[in-house]
């Protein structure tokens, strides 16, 4: 180990009083929750989760995506080292959905949270829930349809894409 004055003039010994991160080498984070907010918001802006136009009387005939609701949480890509670039990231993302039954014209509103979306985990450490406006008959149905692991499936897809999309950027 070089003493203090002593070694390569390249080496980065001394203390800095403009606190420089010279070539990126300790530890450099671009907050990407922004671009991951807008790209969440593009990718679930009215997404349709099911459609069957000859459903059943009562039956889940339509269901999208409205809006995203909310993204909380933090999202960013990390160079280390200089040249060790990956996306981090650990999410919840409340997402605004609509339906309606076959033989209605009631539009059924509620929300999705998939919570624990994080850079060490996958699919299966996600939080996934449900919630519906008020209650009756055509609100069980879609409630239950939203909830049921087809659906799931889209909506963890889409939040995939998004990921990857942020991991290509590091």
């Amino acid at each position: 180990m070089a003493k203090w004055g002593e070694g390569d003039p390249r080496w980065l010994v001394e203390h800095r009083d403009d606190g420089k991160n010279v070539n990126g080498w300790h530890w450099e984070e671009k907050d990407r929750k922004e671009w991951t907010k807008a790209r969440l918001a593009e990718l679930f802006s009215d997404l349709v989760l099911h459609e069957l136009e000859d459903a059943a009387e009562g039956e889940p005939q339509r269901l999208k995506v409205e809006r995203l609701k909310e993204l909380t949480g933090d999202a960013s890509i990390t160079t280390r080292k200089g040249n060790k670039r990956f996306a981090v990231f650990d999410l919840s993302v409340a997402l605004a959905w609509e339906g309606m039954v076959a033989g209605s014209t009631t539009v059924v509103k509620g929300d999705i949270r998939i919570e624990e979306v994080h850079s060490t985990g996958d699919e299966d450490d996600y939080v996934y829930s449900v919630t519906v406006e008020g209650s009756g008959a055509a609100q069980a149905k879609l409630r239950a349809a939203v909830a049921d692991p087809a659906i799931k499936v889209k909506v963890y897809a889409t939040i995939g894409q998004c990921i990857k999309e942020l991991r290509d950027q590091a």
